[in-house]
């Protein structure tokens, strides 16, 4: 994407402007961004419909690189609210129960 603006107001912000064409192209598919060396950052999309297994494991993988990317931005000093621990824990047992319903197949 060449059309890459900074507001003056905040170095921290990028704002990325799609045109027409690369709007409708992030409707229909994904859309990841890397640094300039080429890791991977983060991957966006709309949620789409789960029509198979494939499908949802998919999902699953882009999803955990989102988190994987939210918990490298937190380090030891931010002290997280109650409510986001909750919600945190929640995750991690889902994820926990999964894998030992997968171990147990």
């Amino acid at each position: 994407m060449d059309n890459v603006t900074s507001p003056p107001a905040s170095p921290a912000i990028c704002v990325i402007k799609l045109d027409q064409h690369q709007y409708a192209f992030y409707k229909k598919h994904r859309l990841e961004i890397h640094s300039p060396s080429g890791e991977a950052i983060t991957v966006l999309r709309k949620v789409l419909p789960v029509a198979t297994d494939t499908d949802a494991i998919y999902q699953l993988y882009c999803e955990t690189h989102v988190l994987e990317k939210l918990f490298d931005e937190v380090n030891e000093r931010v002290k997280l609210p109650q409510w986001a621990m909750n919600g945190i824990a929640r995750v991690i047992d889902r994820i926990d129960g999964h894998l030992r319903r997968q171990g147990s197949m």
